[in-house]
């Protein structure tokens, strides 16, 4: 799972580690440490929409996630689009970082920063 946090008043945007999912207890305190670290005020989530704009599985597991967070974090949670983020986030860092498999170690990071810096560009 990546992580970005952003400023809305600059629009500016920066990534932070990923995590391995576990249990979502887990996730959740992995999650509420980095809401009390950086005194961040909204969540937005990725919407894993298909190409077409349906709802696949796993974007009824997105929103099962965001019920869940929701029941146990008093905060705004929205939405954001995420089709082609990882894409994009795969085409910044190809000509920063030769390696697929170290790419791969920090594309859910940067598709987390993609998928904000559209948030912020909207807002």
């Amino acid at each position: 799972m990546g992580f970005s946090i952003g400023d809305t008043s600059v629009k500016t945007a920066t990534p932070l580690p990923s995590m391995n999912r576990k249990k979502p207890v887990h996730d959740l305190t992995h999650i509420k440490k980095i809401l009390d670290d950086y005194e961040i005020d909204k969540i937005i989530l990725g919407y894993p929409l298909n190409m077409n704009g349906s709802h696949g599985p796993v974007t009824r597991k997105v929103e099962a996630f965001k019920s869940f967070l929701s029941k146990n974090i008093d905060i705004e949670i929205q939405f954001v689009d995420e089709r082609l983020t990882s894409f994009e986030a795969e085409e910044l860092l190809k000509p920063i970082i030769k390696s697929s498999q170290k790419r791969k170690k920090i594309i859910d990071s940067t598709a987390a920063l993609v998928i904000l810096k559209n948030y912020l560009n909207l807002s």
